[in-house]
């Protein structure tokens, strides 16, 4: 299958890029750069440097008509998203409804969307949360992909496109951006490792549902091949504070770094985990 990857040079997308690779797809990637990272492009997938916000994007879907398009470029830090809900808002509403439209007008059969669990339920009522549980966003970002799975549900019932929305627990692994404020695991190693202490947002008593990349690579193979529609937690289903992370990394790296704290963000949830039951019984 020809297969559209947007974000194809960040953290989760590049993984996914490269599995599909491996599996025999062909793949475009299209990236503007803003936190994609070179080193993450594999030689074999050809690459577009573009926004998707672009009027260019249609040009790019008329001239190579994916079947498929795994949409993953974002803006993810859900604190950016509080101070600047109009940037926001543009990359994760109306970037994604440019890439709709110019699918949708050159033959685009399916689309897999990264949503976020975390973000689109908001402050939880039950431990761990199925896909039935409210949908009630507490930031900016997590009202933008509540926004894109609803948009992606009335281009599948409008136009005949097939999609699914992959609502990701808290993702960690390799090429994990460490420098930014998204992914406590990678910021936590970086700072440990260079013997500072990392800054644990509030009492750190939040807690998080931590899911390998891996993990998130095998659900989009998964959502590819076995055609499923609508949404799916991607998670573990076991919730971890954030002090215990800290905790943890700090053993395992043998580091004399005290635990210090600052304020809490707005805008993040007390307690986050997700029920993968739906995706297992289904894939």
């Amino acid at each position: 299958m020809k297969i559209m990857v947007t974000g194809g040079a960040g953290f989760i997308a590049s993984h996914i890029v490269d599995a599909y690779v491996r599996d025999g797809h062909e793949v475009i990637v299209v990236d503007d750069m803003s936190n994609g990272n070179e080193k993450n492009l594999g030689p074999k997938a050809r690459f577009y440097k573009l926004d998707i916000c672009s009027k260019e994007v249609a040009a790019i879907f008329s001239k190579e008509r994916p079947e498929i398009l795994n949409h993953h470029a974002a803006i993810v830090d859900l604190r950016r998203s509080v101070e600047d809900p109009v940037s926001d808002c543009r990359v994760n509403v109306e970037g994604f409804l440019n890439l709709l439209e110019a699918g949708r007008r050159n033959g685009l059969k399916r689309v897999i969307f990264a949503s976020s669990g975390g973000a689109v339920y908001g402050e939880q009522t039950v431990f761990p949360a199925d896909e039935s549980h409210a949908t009630d966003p507490v930031s900016p970002y997590g009202v933008a992909k509540l926004s894109g799975e609803k948009y992606l549900q009335f281009y599948c019932r409008q136009y005949g496109i097939d999609g699914v929305a992959l609502r990701y627990a808290n993702i960690y692994g390799p090429r994990q951006n460490s420098t930014g404020e998204a992914g406590v695991v990678a910021v936590f190693i970086k700072k440990i490792l260079s013997g500072v202490a990392p800054v644990i947002n509030g009492d750190g008593k939040q807690t998080r549902d931590y899911v390998y990349v891996g993990d998130v690579v095998e659900a989009n193979r998964a959502a590819l091949v076995k055609k499923i529609s609508g949404v799916y937690n991607i998670s573990t289903g076991i919730e971890t504070d954030v002090n215990s992370v800290f905790k943890m990394l700090k053993q395992f790296a043998s580091a004399g770094v005290d635990e210090k704290h600052g304020p809490a963000k707005y805008g993040e949830q007390k307690r986050s985990v997700l029920s993968y039951a739906k995706m297992n019984k289904e894939t």
